[in-house]
């Protein structure tokens, strides 16, 4: 008896103990997980080379001397203005204008009569080799709309020479002819062989000049929230060819489908379809607030209809910090998709009214912009002048991811609203970070292939109505938070990334 009580004691024993080893291994194996779950890895995996850059809609001022009775912007306003995108350092601008706003002076042609503001932004854009894809609304047509006005195509493409070989503005790149052709609203009407023939003509008249070395920018095709009309992309190439320099869409997405993540599957079928070797651009980008998103959808309506200077067409939650975050959050990712910028719409209120009775002349504005220069001149109230939050962080994405730039892949936690992406120009690295979700995490930035890096860090924070956290200078454009961090992803740096906020390192200029 007491030899069997030994045995079962030791059998008894023996399984205790094993119990607890494997209780270990199961503690091991849930830190190891949660651990894991914190891995932000930087890769030498090449998303995109030869980055555009991102930047801004640039453009109009044509109702200045409407609304002013000055030909452009006071010398005041336009300094302020070139400071603003100085620091912005935008590579790439878009920049679109009609016959009547630049060449057509009652029906006469003529370069010079209504130019001003044009050629003071294309004065700027060169001296600073700003990229520009230059372009204009619509097409004019004689009769019914797939009737080609050929005159004014002569007097268009003359006009692009007179930009490009008499005022030498070799920065154009590209040139966008027709806006959003695939809606209704545009001068197709949704036809895309009106505007595929629209591009030919253009094409076959540019050949009577130097312009070789100018391709265009399209299908300009506005999707908003939909991966549908990818049959553009493939006819596009069918016909158009090489002649396409530069592929683009429009979005306007709902705040849930940037914060969801399935922004970037929609991205990503058109990247699909985007011929091998070309490059792919955002050519708007903004967000409009439908059902999905009822709450902003009703504010941004009560907004508008309290403003006097707001027309139908605008965005007003571009005073509320929280753009700022859905904006880079966009931004990060389209660039994890392969694509090789974005133009934000849009740089400034003043630029566009929002002519919602027919009203052309209407004071209503496009309110879409990092400000309003007009504010003290047209609105009276000066602080409309004043920056807006989602410059902050569109501002720093723009600038410290250069032309050029190698775009590399970074895998990321199962989080929600987490975004990632590295940029590399001429040895030098920008990483960016966005948390769109409300719960903060604890992340650890880890690569095999980066190791020591000595960067500058910059944070946004979102925070109630117009405030944010974010150092700023005396001129109100972001400052780092911290100088000459060091950075170990070798070994793992732990950093906390708050719910709604953005984080960027860079050791870039």
């Amino acid at each position: 008896m007491k030899r069997i009580k030994t045995n079962n004691m030791f059998t008894f024993l023996l399984s205790l103990s094993l119990l607890f080893v494997s209780c270990e291994d199961t503690e091991v194996s849930i830190d190891s997980t949660v651990q894991k779950n914190r891995e932000v890895v930087v890769t030498q995996q090449v998303v995109s080379t030869d980055f555009v850059g991102n930047g801004a809609q640039w453009g109009g001022y044509d109702m200045v001397p409407t609304w002013l009775g000055t030909e452009t912007l006071s010398n005041a306003d336009w300094e302020k203005l070139f400071e603003r995108i100085d620091f912005m350092r935008p590579p790439f601008l878009r920049i679109i204008t009609t016959a009547s706003w630049s060449y057509d002076n009652g029906g006469v042609y003529d370069e010079n009569a209504k130019t001003q503001s044009l050629f003071k932004m294309l004065d700027y854009a060169k001296s600073r080799n700003i990229e520009v894809s230059f372009g204009e609304w619509g097409h004019h047509s004689v009769g019914e709309i797939d009737q080609i006005d050929m005159n004014w195509i002569a007097n268009s493409v003359k006009f692009l020479n007179h930009l490009i070989n008499e005022k030498g503005y070799t920065n154009i790149k590209t040139v966008n002819m027709i806006n959003e052709p695939n809606g209704d609203w545009s001068s197709t009407q949704g036809s895309y062989t009106i505007w595929r023939d629209v591009q030919l003509a253009y094409l076959d008249e540019m050949q009577k000049y130097n312009l070789s070395n100018i391709h265009l920018m399209g299908p300009d095709i506005a999707i908003f929230n939909t991966a549908s009309q990818t049959d553009w992309f493939t006819n596009t190439q069918n016909d158009l060819g090489e002649n396409i320099g530069l592929y683009d869409i429009h979005v306007y997405p709902e705040q849930q489908l940037i914060r969801r993540g399935e922004f970037a599957d929609m991205l990503s079928a058109y990247k699909k379809v985007t011929p091998e070797g070309k490059r792919l651009v955002l050519g708007e980008i903004g967000f409009k607030y439908t059902e999905v998103d009822a709450e902003l959808k009703q504010e941004n309506e009560e907004a508008i209809a309290n403003d006097p200077f707001a027309g139908n067409d605008s965005n007003m939650m571009i005073y509320k910090s929280f753009y700022g975050i859905d904006m880079a959050d966009a931004l990060i990712q389209a660039m994890r998709e392969g694509y090789s910028g974005s133009l934000v719409w849009s740089m400034d209120d003043a630029m566009y009214n929002s002519p919602d009775n027919g009203d052309w002349n209407t004071t209503k504005l496009k309110r879409w912009g990092f400000w309003n220069i007009l504010g003290e001149e047209l609105t009276s109230n000066a602080a409309d002048e004043n920056i807006r939050p989602f410059f902050y962080p569109v501002s720093l994405l723009t600038r410290y991811f250069p032309a050029g730039s190698d775009i590399y892949q970074v895998n990321l936690p199962d989080k929600k609203g987490l975004r990632a992406v590295l940029g590399v120009h001429n040895g030098k690295h920008t990483l960016a970070l966005v948390n769109s979700h409300y719960s903060s995490y604890d992340l650890v930035l880890k690569s095999d292939d980066f190791s020591k890096l000595t960067l500058d860090k910059y944070v946004y924070k979102s925070k109630e109505g117009v405030d944010f956290i974010g150092p700023v200078n005396e001129k109100g454009f972001a400052s780092p938070i911290e100088t000459d961090v060091q950075i170990d992803f070798n070994k793992g740096e732990k950093i906390t990334l708050e719910g709604e906020s953005f984080v960027l390192f860079t050791n870039m200029d």
